[in-house]
């Protein structure tokens, strides 16, 4: 389809809307045996060329005037005899320039389903011999896992393009699988790999486009889902993107996407937005070959037997939904394991330790993060700044206010260059009355402008706070104008905050009084 790129389609055996859901911009034109479908997915206003109740053996004894860009027929000849499948096609070839067909290879009986008849398989063993026999050599013909697709048509297929492949892992995201499909739906192929669903994601995926397989992962770890969601890939696609359930594909992905991409391309980089304000440069589409995920959690994709060769887009390509129901509870446990296996590597000791401070085992946190700053590949100085912030953090939360403020320090000493650190200095300072501290690590963290660009940046260092907590020790300094300008400023950034306009009032009346 992406190929031939029609503007007109018609689809035989319409069923759920599958092809009409998958390609939106078509002009679909069905039809449809089993009546009760017609109502159950709605099929009027997926199919604007409109949709027929009749059936489709019928089509070569009426007069139709159509034309299309392309016929579809999937998952129907085999329905009907060995003749009838032939006279179908036949009418078929002369209504549309192009017809795809998708077909059970192999033994493959069906009966009835919730009640229709149509869809017991009347020719249960077609094979590609047989295909090729009867309806002749195909534009293009290909077997994978037990289903065939063929092309026919009169005239060549237009040239090949990359082929681009989106594949995820799924546990009970139904919520979620709809829209990521109809984000990816310029992919040629979506592959979801699903560990356990309960609900209705296999489902669900399966009938917006993705081809969901059901993978077992015991005892779980993360790189070995993906592993086997990438293996799923078939193997002659050009570019693999990876993504979870709540992550979407951003309007015009593709065009940058094959944009960019060279012969000897292996990675992409492009813009990623987390959610929450955080935006950074995400790493995830890559070649299909030369690569594998490792780690047990918080996973990374290694190279593997390639030159890595690497192309950046300033675009955005990629957003994060984030689900706050999504448990965290294995994560502990298989960060453990990640430093065990690997206890060399920085990111998984930080990433271990940071996670203990989320279930506030303390001194175990700062154990850990004190191991991971000793460690001589720990060299990247925003993580080890963030390393700090939390020691000092979890020193503040403990009732140690003189550590808490060396390790303060101690961040800004490492990434000063960066606001988060003068933002977390300032914020201790207000709680402890600080106010000289306070007014200097805000406006010292005011005169960054630029973020990092990393997953590290703090959305609340670029909001209100610093003008906020600068205002209000400029006020208790005495330095009313300065608690004026930087009242104003933090109102910019939050006009509906009842509390920065009313501390903006007070420092404009103390502004205003007599000396």
């Amino acid at each position: 389809m992406k190929r031939i790129n029609p503007e007109t389609a018609l689809d035989i055996g319409a069923g759920s809307g599958t092809y009409a859901r998958m390609f939106p911009d078509v002009v679909w034109s069905g039809i449809e045996i089993w009546e009760p479908y017609l109502h159950q997915y709605n099929l009027a206003a997926l199919y604007s060329g409109g949709i027929r109740l009749a059936d489709a053996r019928d089509l070569g004894r009426e007069e139709i005037s159509g034309r299309w860009d392309v016929a579809v027929a999937g998952d129907v000849l085999e329905h009907m005899t060995v003749d009838e499948a032939r006279a179908l096609m036949a009418t078929l070839r002369r209504l549309a320039d192009y017809v795809i067909i998708s077909i059970p290879i192999g033994y493959y009986p069906q009966d009835e389903y919730e009640g229709n008849p149509y869809e017991v398989h009347v020719k249960d063993d077609w094979s590609d011999a047989e295909v090729r026999a009867v309806f002749g050599e195909p534009l293009y013909g290909n077997v994978d896992k037990e289903i065939g697709v063929y092309v026919y048509g009169d005239k060549p297929l237009p040239e090949s393009r990359l082929t681009i492949g989106v594949y995820a892992i799924s546990k009970n995201e139904a919520h979620f699988v709809e829209r990521f499909c109809r984000s990816a739906a310029d992919a040629d192929h979506i592959v979801i790999a699903d560990t356990g669903s309960t609900d209705d994601t296999v489902a669900i995926g399966s009938r917006c486009g993705a081809v969901v397989y059901n993978i077992g992962i015991s005892p779980w770890r993360f790189d070995r889902a993906r592993n086997a969601a990438l293996a799923l890939m078939p193997a002659d696609v050009d570019i693999c993107i990876a993504l979870d359930l709540d992550e979407v594909m951003v309007p015009g992905w593709r065009t940058e996407v094959e944009r960019l991409w060279q012969d000897d391309t292996t990675r992409m980089h492009y813009r990623f937005d987390w959610g929450h304000g955080v935006v950074y440069h995400g790493n995830k589409i890559h070649s299909r070959h030369g690569y594998y995920w490792r780690h047990p959690v918080h996973e990374v994709l290694e190279v593997d037997r390639i030159t890595e060769k690497s192309v950046w887009s300033d675009a955005l390509l990629i957003k994060h939904f984030p689900d706050p129901n999504k448990s965290r509870s294995q994560y502990l446990d298989l960060l453990a394991l990640a430093v065990k296996e690997d206890p060399t590597c920085p990111r998984n000791a930080f990433y271990h330790a940071r996670e203990l401070s989320y279930y506030q085992k303390w001194d175990e946190s700062v154990d850990a993060l004190v191991a991971y700053l000793a460690m001589p590949q720990a060299t990247w100085q925003p993580e080890r700044c963030y390393a700090m912030r939390i020691l000092g953090d979890i020193h503040h939360r403990t009732g140690r206010p003189d550590e808490a403020r060396q390790w303060y320090w101690r961040a800004i000493a490492e990434a000063g260059w960066t606001r988060e650190p003068w933002l977390d200095l300032a914020s201790f300072a207000y709680e402890k009355q600080d106010w000289e501290t306070c007014h200097f690590a805000a406006s010292n963290g005011l005169r960054i402008q630029n973020r990092t660009g990393t997953y590290l940046d703090r959305p609340q260092a670029w909001g209100p706070q610093l003008y906020d907590l600068c205002a209000i020790a400029a006020h208790r300094l005495g330095l009313h104008d300065v608690a004026v300008e930087m009242g104003k400023k933090a109102c910019e950034l939050e006009p509906s905050d009842e509390r920065l306009a009313q501390n903006l009032s007070f420092y404009v009346e103390a502004c205003e009084a007599p000396a």
